[in-house]
């Protein structure tokens, strides 16, 4: 995928969609190995069905930041180009019973067991022909501690409900009682409450034995088993996958030979996996909803964009850096570096317009909407990637000629108030570790947020929060061992809130420099709002953290 840009060349009005000039080539060939390249059709089926994506070889160029613009969002009325190749990638009741004749003439007894058998059933024909049932025992089983209707044998022996909670937690407890009535109770029912001693003496009589009672320890841990089990399971009810949620303009339903298309190359590895399998079994063990298929190659997808559009070509850096090597003869000390820092930026900028129309669901959105995007999100975008190109052990920034641009650099152009704040958020962005998953996906969230004067924020909105729902079971993948899975994924949203601010720096600080009749290139001035500016209002007051 090459694409080559030049920025000299008049500025029109953004609605002029059809201007044409030199292009901008991306130094790395966007190529994939023989079995993950599928055909032009399969664009259109995998996981981001209806998605339009960008002719790589359309032969377009732009001469300005609105004929840039204007052909990113014009995309749906162009006719369709060769795309390149992308990775295909209730129960029943149980009956009532009587009560025994005895809780009738005794309030206030304690527990009464259910009974065993069922009376009262009707011998009567017609009563037999209206309810079913068991037969009614001959006798009743009663307990032989306290008389009172047994429920079968607990502990050895045939008691009731109640005896059987008073034998279990007389044992788990070790409690020692003393009679009040010289030691030897004959036990009933209603002497069962008065003396606990006799009681339990009356227990160990009848032969129930301490030794089947369950040590209160077991039964901690097996409440506490069943506890996380429950959790367990409902793990996978409260953790909704994003194919729950997923916005119909980010899906599609593939054709059956498509889709084994797809199944085929993720268990033969042929799209790049970017968990250790280890991991992955490790979560499936503990149910933690893995990533699905559209995610897997949505992040294939934007990973592939993402290395593409990383670099300008030689061709451009060459073009570039030669008229360094020749500078104006009424120029003064600090143009150059000036110079060298706002071209380079040109050079991303034009690159990460090119990484955004790649995107799934930019072309779904409406043109001016694309255009208000654009414009909004490339400063911050811009700040991202310069954090991703910082060298912690020179403590500065690597451009795309590979040149490290120091306090120094920064001082000489002029910006020496600029750099200390972006070095700043860069060592920040470098202490989290984040990978090229993660950068891949902050890039897209910064594109499609929210920003005044959409048309449709609420689609906007739609697509962004796919992004973050894939971002988010990313990171739950990837640190499920960590109980700070969550703290972690917070911390890398955190990044978003701060590039705004530098986005909004950075736009302060470019009217500050036009105030001050520092001239910027007119693609920048265009693309940030810059050009309508007065010359004559006073400055903007800014605490500039950002670079051009």
């Amino acid at each position: 995928m090459r694409r080559r840009w030049s920025n000299n060349g008049g500025f029109h009005s953004l609605r002029m969609l059809e201007e044409s000039s030199s292009e901008v080539t991306s130094s790395s060939a966007l190529g994939f190995p023989p079995a993950m390249v599928m055909s032009p059709e399969s664009l259109a089926s995998p996981e981001y069905g209806g998605l339009e994506l960008w002719g790589y070889d359309d032969g377009i160029s732009y001469n300005s930041a609105q004929s840039l613009l204007g052909n990113t969002c014009n995309m749906q009325q162009q006719q369709q180009q060769p795309t390149q190749p992308l990775p295909p990638m209730p129960l029943p009741m149980p009956p009532t019973t009587p009560k025994s004749e005895n809780e009738s003439i005794s309030s206030g007894r304690e527990e009464l067991s259910p009974a065993s058998s069922i009376n009262g059933c009707s011998t009567d024909g017609d009563a037999r022909r209206q309810k079913k049932g068991p037969a009614p025992r001959q006798q009743e089983e009663l307990c032989l501690v306290c008389g009172d209707r047994a429920s079968g044998y607990h502990y050895n022996a045939l008691t009731c409900e109640g005896c059987k909670g008073f034998f279990r937690r007389s044992v788990t407890k070790n409690a020692v009682y003393i009679c009040k009535f010289g030691h030897a109770c004959e036990m009933d029912m209603y002497m069962r409450r008065k003396c606990q001693e006799c009681r339990l003496k009356k227990c160990l009589a009848v032969g129930m034995r301490p030794e089947c009672v369950v040590p209160e320890t077991q039964c901690a841990m097996k409440r506490k088993e069943k506890k996380a089990q429950r959790e367990k399971d409902k793990l996978p009810v409260s953790t909704t996958t994003v194919d729950d949620h997923m916005p119909p303009i980010m899906q599609c339903d593939p054709p059956p030979p498509e889709a084994a298309r797809i199944l085929e190359c993720l268990q033969h590895d042929l799209v790049p996996r970017f968990l250790p399998d280890k991991l992955l079994e490790q979560n499936r063990l503990k149910n933690i909803p893995a990533l699905t298929t559209n995610q897997q190659f949505l992040i294939a997808r934007l990973v592939w964009y993402q290395d593409g559009y990383e670099q300008p070509s030689e061709e451009d850096l060459k073009r570039v850096t030669e008229t360094w090597q020749h500078g104006e003869e009424d120029e003064e000390e600090s143009d150059l570096p000036f110079r060298q820092i706002t071209e380079m930026t040109i050079l991303t900028v034009q690159l990460i317009v090119e990484f955004a129309k790649g995107l799934p669901g930019f072309a779904k959105i409406s043109q001016p909407d694309q255009i208000t995007l654009l414009k909004a999100c490339s400063s911050e975008v811009m700040m991202l990637r310069v954090a991703r190109r910082y060298d912690p052990e020179t403590d500065s920034v690597l451009f795309a000629n590979n040149k490290a641009y120091t306090r120094d650099n920064y001082r000489k152009a002029g910006m020496a108030y600029v750099i200390e704040d972006l070095l700043h958020f860069c060592r920040c962005i470098y202490t989290m570790s984040l990978d090229n998953v993660h950068y891949a996906l902050l890039t897209a969230i910064v594109i499609f947020s929210d920003r005044p004067g959409l048309e449709q924020p609420k689609l906007v909105e739609e697509i962004q929060r796919y992004y973050l729902n894939t971002l988010k079971m990313y990171v739950v993948n990837q640190h499920s061992a960590s109980p700070r899975c969550s703290v972690i994924y917070g911390k890398i949203l955190s990044v978003l809130s701060e590039l705004r601010t530098l986005g909004m720096q950075n736009s302060n600080m470019c009217i500050s420099l036009k105030l001050k009749n520092r001239k910027l290139p007119p693609f920048l001035e265009e693309i940030w709002d810059v050009a309508d500016v007065s010359t004559t209002q006073p400055p903007p007051v800014t605490d500039a953290r950002t670079e051009l």
